[in-house]
C-alpha cells in the first residue's frame, strides 16, 4: 500500500511536535538545575559570610590592619601592634609560587541531531557518510542520528552518533502499555541533554540529503 502525502505530513508533524516537547523537557530539567545550583550558591554565600565574620574576630586579621595602619600613618600607630605584627611575619612560611594555569580545553561543539526514521539500510548508511563529511568540511557541529534501522551498528562511523529506537509499530508491539511519542520525545530530551543540540533535523527517507544538500543547509 502506497503511503498517502498526507499521512507523510502528519508522521513529519508528529516528528516535530516530538522535537519540541524533547526541547521543552530539556529546559524544563536545565530549569531545575539552575534552582539546586542557586541554591547550592545562597549556602556557600553564608558559609563565605560566616568565615569573613571569623576571620574579623582573629588575631592575624588585627595584624593585618596594624601592618596597613602603620604602612599608612606610621606616628599614630600603637608600637605592641608593631611588634607582633613583626614577630607574626617572622614565623610565616613564604607561599609557594603556584602551579601554572593550565589552559582552557576547547568547547564541545554542538550536536544536530537528525530523525532518519524509515530509511532503508544502504540509505541510512549513505546518509550517516554524508553527516560525517558535512562535519568535517565544516567542523562546526557533531552529527547525532536517531534511527530505527536495526542494523545501525554496522553503519558506525567516527565523528557521528548513532542512536537507536525501535519504530512505533515494533514498540507498539512489546511495550503497547507505553506510547512510542512519548518514548521518542524522552529519548530526545536526553540527546538534546547529552549533546548540546543546537539543531534538529528531519530526514526524508524518500529523498535523504546528499552533502551538497547539508552544506547548503
Amino acid at each position: 500500500m502506497i503511503e498517502s502525502g498526507r499521512d507523510r505530513e502528519l508522521e513529519r508533524a508528529r516528528w516535530e511536535l516530538a522535537a519540541l516537547t524533547g526541547r521543552l523537557r530539556t529546559v524544563e530539567a536545565e530549569r531545575d538545575d539552575w534552582r539546586i545550583r542557586h541554591d547550592d550558591a545562597a549556602r556557600d554565600r553564608d558559609r563565605q559570610r560566616d568565615l569573613v565574620r571569623a576571620l574579623r574576630r582573629s588575631g592575624s586579621y588585627r595584624v593585618g590592619r596594624a601592618l596597613a595602619s602603620l604602612a599608612r600613618d606610621p606616628m599614630r600607630t600603637p608600637p605592641q601592634l608593631v611588634g607582633q605584627a613583626v614577630r607574626r611575619l617572622r614565623h610565616r612560611v613564604p607561599a609557594t609560587r603556584g602551579e601554572p594555569r593550565a589552559r582552557r580545553p576547547p568547547a564541545p561543539l554542538p550536536a544536530h541531531v537528525y530523525l532518519a526514521f524509515g530509511l532503508a539500510t544502504e540509505d541510512l548508511g549513505a546518509f550517516v557518510r554524508a553527516a560525517r563529511q558535512r562535519a568535517v568540511v565544516e567542523a562546526d557541529h557533531v552529527p547525532v542520528v536517531l534511527t530505527d534501522c536495526p542494523s545501525f551498528r554496522s553503519l558506525r562511523t567516527p565523528g557521528v552518533v548513532l542512536e537507536y529506537l525501535p519504530d512505533a509499530e515494533t514498540w507498539r508491539r512489546h511495550r503497547p502499555e507505553t506510547c512510542w511519542d512519548d518514548v521518542l520525545a524522552d529519548r530526545l530530551a536526553r540527546l538534546f541533554r547529552d549533546h548540546g543540540c543546537a539543531r534538529t533535523v528531519i530526514v526524508d527517507r524518500d529523498d535523504p540529503p546528499t552533502l551538497a544538500d547539508l552544506l547548503r543547509g
